[in-house]
């Protein structure tokens, strides 16, 4: 803008909307590049050995078609050729891959195919000796590599509907959506889904889930990660709910006193907190709206911080029929009673199911991370404590008081930081 010389940015924007170059040069300057080859190495493992199998086993698909993978968002390209590497190793050399990204500037690096180690520490060394060639302290694809992957400037907020038409087989999208307002994400979501063949797959980062977005996906788990598959509209009608009789909100007194119990707890004046959320009405009976819901958790909370284990187990089962969100807190509260009887295998039982429930849950992961460490498993803790960290700065300021031990998103951030590098936080 100041280039330009508007300061005000209502003329600014019909300018960016008119010119190419101008969005080229403002989209060099705002997307977020920061990627490393065969991150989150699990989703990797799900393309090859349960996603791969099952799009070429499809009847309608027709054989001679060749494997048809997107990148989008594929910032300075090493996504796109992590996936050309692994359909490659998966016995698919003719696949095509396309790296997708607004930054021309990320684009020309991604052509280059020329990378520093930093890009490559999650790669293991017979993969490196396979698939590039070290020149001093970079790293160049080998050319085979880099004739299966195109590259085009392509903005996954804007139309263009000869690109945008059903032509690949797997779509992966993973943490750009989360950068984006709610109805343009909505927008961009239709759009990946207008690029799928029938029964094709989204890949999504491990932060952004299609929860209230998106009907037309059903949601599947391999290798221990959740990913998404475009359903077949004819079979899966849309059900319209029921009208549901009007049912009694919380009183001004009620949501008064129900934020002292929430200052309380940010206290961890846990005993006061409990003596209060007490003189609220909660029901017994499994709660039906989400102002009863958010009353029996936190009662849950407390409930483990007084010793009352039974109690606690007793609402969070009343919660686990809510599903989604709710259930997922319902077995971290589930998983907080296990470990205070030291039971760390019945814990960790529950927050995988927590993290099933919500794949979002970065409490929930951080929580797998430290229950393998503690009992050894190094490997599975680390990249738990990484996708926490992914997760980490979408979580709910609630789910952090009542789940966070007593920590601060940035000391939660910084722990899971320092584990998963290895000491580098």
């Amino acid at each position: 803008m100041l280039a330009r010389h508007t300061p005000d940015p209502a003329d600014y924007l019909p300018y960016v909307e008119k010119s190419g170059d101008e969005l080229s040069a403002l989209a060099g300057s705002l997307t977020v590049g920061e990627t490393y080859f065969l991150r989150q190495p699990e989703q990797f493992a799900a393309l090859a050995r349960t996603v791969l199998p099952e799009r070429l086993a499809r009847s309608d698909r027709p054989a001679n078609l060749p494997l048809q993978v997107l990148s989008a968002g594929c910032a300075s390209g090493e996504e796109a050729y992590s996936l050309a590497i692994t359909l490659s190793e998966a016995g698919h050399p003719g696949a095509k891959i396309t790296g997708l990204d607004v930054n021309p500037l990320a684009l020309a690096k991604a052509r280059t195919g020329q990378y520093t180690s930093w890009s490559m520490r999650a790669v293991p060394a017979p993969t490196q000796r396979r698939w590039f060639t070290q020149d001093g302290g970079h790293y160049l694809v080998n050319q085979g590599l880099r004739d299966a992957v195109e590259f085009r400037r392509q903005n996954l907020a804007g139309t263009d509907h000869a690109f945008w038409r059903p032509s690949f087989d797997v779509i992966f999208c993973r943490n750009v959506l989360m950068y984006f307002a709610p109805e343009k994400m909505a927008e961009a979501v239709r759009r990946l889904q207008s690029a799928l063949l029938p029964g094709g797959y989204l890949f999504l980062g491990s932060a952004e889930t299609l929860r209230g977005v998106s009907d037309d996906f059903g949601l599947c788990e391999a290798e221990g990660v959740f990913y998404y598959r475009l359903l077949d509209p004819a079979a899966t009608p849309r059900v319209v709910p029921k009208s549901l009789p009007a049912q009694r909100g919380p009183s001004p007194q009620e949501r008064e006193s129900f934020g002292q119990v929430l200052d309380l707890v940010r206290a961890e004046r846990f005993e006061a907190a409990l003596g209060a959320i007490e003189l609220i009405e909660t029901p017994s009976s499994p709660p039906r709206t989400p102002w009863e819901t958010e009353v029996m958790l936190v009662r849950a909370m407390l409930l483990t911080h007084s010793g009352d284990l039974s109690g606690a187990s007793r609402d969070a089962h009343r919660l686990l029929g809510r599903g989604g969100d709710v259930a997922a807190d319902a077995h971290a509260v589930l998983a907080t009673c296990r470990e205070s009887t030291a039971d760390d295998r019945g814990a960790l039982l529950h927050w995988k199911a927590a993290v099933n429930a919500d794949p979002a849950f970065a409490l929930g992961h951080l929580n797998i991370g430290r229950l393998n460490r503690l009992h050894g498993d190094l490997s599975g803790s680390n990249r738990s404590y990484d996708r926490a960290a992914d997760l980490l700065i979408l979580e709910s300021e609630r789910r952090v008081m009542l789940f966070g031990g007593g920590f601060d998103r940035e000391a939660l951030l910084s722990v899971c930081r320092t584990i998963a590098h290895g000491g580098r936080s």
